[in-house]
């Protein structure tokens, strides 16, 4: 671990680290939460009738927003006086706009779906970029393609070009969290690791929280999207500064390059040591950890495979995969689940958002001292058994559905963001930009699920929260599985990966924690 000693010399946690952290880091997942949450308000749609109908909003036929009051005389679904929206409740969106509203609801669908769609395609090619061309270099081009996909949103001029605009914010926008975290990540101590995971929730909340009374007082879907170019361009300016990663230039055996960052650290951070010193401490510790003999090169597709390749790496990428597969499930599909309660969108939304405040106090206060691995449990535990509780709940106390709601998706906020930083510390830095991008993309691809979870709302209004319950529980039982990382340091190899929890217990609690 030659390289976790030269970074602790330059510091674990200096100046350079807070700047990363909560300058860079904080702006780039504003940025993504401001993009990410945008999605839905774009395309939302409120009570709506044909313009020649005599009837109120509310008092469809069949007690939907598109019964038989919507039909025209000659019989057709078409109204060719147009559609009537109720805004009282909600500004004018692109789907009022368009009218992509009964018969033609299902392009909103397709907007939706090809923005997931992109979202994983997104994570998987760019996450391989990570590990082949840099943090960097990769986080800079996902910037910029994000920003121009967004101005091709709003001066989109068919449903077409308006999908493709959203596919492509989506492919760019993907692995901000993910690259972004990884440079702050790899540069930081293991102790302070969770000052960077609680920086991320508390920027990707505070953002989601805001977003609904930014839509409210702007009050247009266009100028609402123009909102995430203030922190583009903050960023933009800023990875001019932000450095590549020591650690994955260790990778990559470029010995010369790392120790020049590593002496830019130490600098910042008021230490005064060369960069000679770091070159000859990082080209010692490579000569000893290979038994002085030349390291052995894999090519790309070789270190890809490792992922699965080994048998402990294996089992750790599969349960990592697919408890966050479920875990991005639960939180969007409660997100979604929240915006159709019986209570004003944009304080309910806001309401939800707010209460995930008290998940980064907790994460700050436990992470450190109970671990990862049984906190994360407990949270995925608690946000099952209360998810099945609400569908046992009568569909008329709406308040009593509503609280249970909200503390939900506490429960499933927790888990995520855990998890999140759970996933990082897991994966060896030679693959830890493939194995976070797999990550979100079996996340996205939870999100594409989720709709569908939520559509059981259709059968049954609670229907959903039970069925979020009982895969929470699943998802809690996966990560028992899972071998405890707080206060050790990251595995740089794939050798590394392989050895870190081989032989511990499954139900240990406190087996893994470092030794002093």
């Amino acid at each position: 671990m030659g390289f976790n000693s030269a970074l602790a010399d330059a510091g674990e946690f200096g100046l350079y680290q807070r700047l990363l952290c909560f300058v860079f880091l904080l702006t780039a997942i504003a940025y993504l939460s401001l993009s990410y949450w945008i999605q839905i308000f774009i395309l939302m749609v409120p009570d709506h009738r044909c313009r020649d109908s005599p009837d109120p909003f509310s008092a469809t036929s069949n007690g939907t927003k598109c019964g038989t009051t919507n039909f025209s005389a000659n019989g057709s679904r078409n109204c060719p006086q147009g559609w009537e929206y109720d805004f009282s409740t909600l500004f004018p969106t692109a789907a009022t706009e368009n009218d992509w509203v009964c018969e033609n609801a299902w392009r909103v669908y397709v907007v939706h779906t090809f923005y997931w769609v992109g979202s994983i395609l997104g994570q998987l090619f760019f996450g391989c970029l990570t590990d082949r061309l840099g943090r960097k270099k990769t986080f800079c081009w996902v910037v910029l393609l994000s920003v121009l996909s967004n101005m091709g949103t709003i001066m989109a001029p068919d449903h077409m070009t308006f999908t493709a605009a959203r596919f492509l914010t989506a492919f760019g926008i993907s692995t901000i969290s993910t690259t972004s975290f990884m440079i702050v990540m790899e540069y930081t101590g293991p102790r302070n690791r969770t000052i960077v995971l609680c920086t991320w929730a508390a920027s990707w909340t505070s953002c989601a929280a805001m977003l609904p009374w930014i839509a409210y007082a702007l009050s247009n879907w266009r100028w609402l999207l123009c909102v995430p170019f203030l922190p583009a361009s903050v960023l933009l300016f800023v990875s001019w500064w932000v450095p590549e990663s020591a650690s994955w230039l260790m990778t990559k055996g470029q010995v010369s390059k790392a120790a020049e960052l590593l002496h830019k650290v130490a600098e910042v951070n008021g230490k005064n040591l060369s960069s000679q010193y770091f070159y000859d401490r990082l080209v010692s510790s490579t000569l000893e950890s290979n038994g002085n003999k030349p390291e052995k090169k894999e090519s790309f597709v070789q270190t890809s495979l490792g992922l699965v390749k080994y048998p402990n790496m294996r089992k750790k990428t599969f349960v990592l995969l697919i408890s966050w597969l479920i875990i991005h499930l639960c939180y969007n599909g409660n997100s979604l689940q929240t915006s159709n309660l019986p209570f004003n969108i944009f304080v309910s939304f806001s309401v939800g958002a707010f209460l995930e405040i008290p998940v980064n106090m907790f994460c700050i206060l436990s992470l450190d001292r109970f671990g990862r691995k049984w906190p994360d449990v407990i949270c995925l535990y608690i946000g099952g058994i209360l998810g099945i509780i609400s569908g046992c709940i009568s569909p008329n106390a709406e308040h009593e559905i509503f609280v249970m709601a909200m503390l939900v998706r506490i429960t499933f906020a927790a888990g995520t963001n855990i998890t999140f930083q759970y996933t990082a510390e897991l994966f060896p830095t030679e693959v830890r930009g493939r194995g976070l991008s797999l990550q979100r993309m079996f996340g996205a691809i939870g999100s594409c699920l989720a709709p569908t979870v939520v559509f059981l709302a259709e059968i049954d209004r609670l229907l959903p929260m039970l069925v979020l319950g009982c895969l929470s529980l699943v998802a809690g039982s996966l990560i028992i599985i899972l071998p405890e990382t707080t206060g050790h340091q990251l595995p740089h190899t794939l050798e590394e990966g392989e050895k870190f929890g081989a032989h511990e217990n499954f139900c240990s609690i406190f087996s893994s924690k470092q030794k002093k």
